[in-house]
């Protein structure tokens, strides 16, 4: 594409939301700069423009607006710091952001050598004296002289990007390798000769994913008809509504109430229906989900890319909606006597020792139109393969 047709397709760059879309795509870390005002109380501002400006002499940078309330205060202070927050301080970034008043109220924090505040668990800090502050359209330049700088915690640093907040993860860390899956995989290699006598009874397709924590399962195992045509070894699935009610119906309210916070607003389910279904899979011991009226490709696709680890905000927000769509195909609570039914798959809990779902026992490729006596037979199977893989059966209600 050459540069006259590249150019007819391109936002006017007097479109301030085309600017603020295109400049999202570049990710820029989130600090806190603090001082002490001239009141004699901290201020606090949360800066996404923070950057090194010279190493000799040392100086760093940042561009607050000109109508920022906050900077007039921070301007008043004798030194500023800059806090680098940490990826797991969300919640301070957001409520420095905000507009309550009162920021630092519950807040932990220390004197800097300038004595600027310094908070509790930020990746590193860097003290400064204002060198110059300069106009630059609706922002100011602000330059710092750089006074003090230590390492706190080194962590992955807060990120802003595309309109939300993550951190970084090397691809060669991404792998969770958290105890919870290795005994997922320990659990389904133990198990692999079970899996392979109901795949077989059933001419039918058998999985296993391992649950990791209450945030998503992974596919270890498979066994029967071509399983892998849809999973795939290591694929991910987000525990988010309608997914994963079989790995959440014997947790505690504090775990269910985390699964349910990730519906979205446009779900078709109602929290409280998903209660519900949860209290059936704890009552039946099972679960069943149907063929829904959405396209298997796109749900799959976006499945795909939620393993990779490779997206942006954006697409995460576009894949938990094509996710969400997928709340039509699971099956109603009652299944009724004399109505046919259109299976996807069954699924039952496989047990550890301490009482946990540690594995979902998933058979899929099953015939089309059955009744329910069918299902019941199909997960009286399933039921059977996965209580001799669990380590300690138990009567659970």
């Amino acid at each position: 594409m050459n540069a006259v047709s590249l150019g007819a397709q391109l936002p006017t760059v007097e479109d301030p939301m085309a600017f603020r879309n295109v400049l999202g795509h570049f990710p820029t870390g989130v600090v806190l700069i603090t001082g002490i005002a001239d009141d004699g109380e901290p201020v606090g501002m949360i800066v996404g423009s923070f950057t090194s400006v010279s190493l000799d002499p040392p100086l760093v940078g940042f561009l607050p607006t000109v109508g920022s309330y906050t900077f007039k205060r921070l301007r008043t202070a004798k030194s500023f710091c800059v806090n680098v927050l940490a990826g797991d301080q969300e919640d301070i970034c957001r409520r420095f952001a905000g507009r309550t008043e009162n920021k630092f109220d519950s807040v932990d924090w220390t004197q800097s050598p300038s004595g600027a505040p310094v908070l509790d668990g930020v990746v590193a800090y860097i003290d400064c004296i204002f060198e110059s502050v300069s106009d630059a359209g609706d922002h100011y330049i602000v330059v710092g002289a750089v006074q003090e700088l230590q390492v706190c915690r080194p962590v992955a640093p807060l990120l802003f990007f595309q309109g939300g907040y993550g951190q970084f993860a090397p691809l060669s860390l991404h792998a969770p390798f958290e105890t919870d899956l290795i005994a997922g995989v320990r659990l389904a290699e133990q198990g692999r000769a079970e899996m392979e006598w109901l795949a077989s009874s059933l001419n039918a397709g058998c999985t296993a994913m391992a649950v990791v924590n209450d945030q998503m399962a992974v596919m270890v195992a498979g066994a029967g008809v071509p399983w892998d045509t849809t999973d795939r070894l290591g694929e991910r699935i987000p525990l988010m509504p309608p997914m994963g009610e079989l790995c959440l119906a014997w947790e505690d309210e504090e775990a269910i109430q985390r699964w349910l916070s990730r519906a979205l607003p446009s779900d078709e389910c109602s929290p409280q229906e998903y209660r519900e279904r949860l209290r059936a899979v704890r009552k039946r011991g099972w679960s069943v989900t149907m063929k829904g009226d959405y396209r298997d490709e796109e749900v799959f696709a976006a499945l795909r890319e939620y393993s990779s680890g490779r997206y942006t905000p954006a697409q995460e927000r576009h894949i938990r909606e094509i996710i969400s769509r997928t709340s039509s195909s699971y099956a109603p609570i009652t299944l009724l006597d004399g109505e046919r039914y259109e299976v996807d798959s069954l699924l039952a809990p496989v047990w550890d020792s301490a009482g946990k779902v540690r594995l979902v026992l998933r058979i899929t490729h099953l015939p089309s139109s059955v009744t329910a006596r069918q299902i019941t037979a199909w997960a009286d199977q399933l039921m059977l393969t996965a209580t001799a893989m669990s380590i300690a059966p138990k009567s659970r209600g």
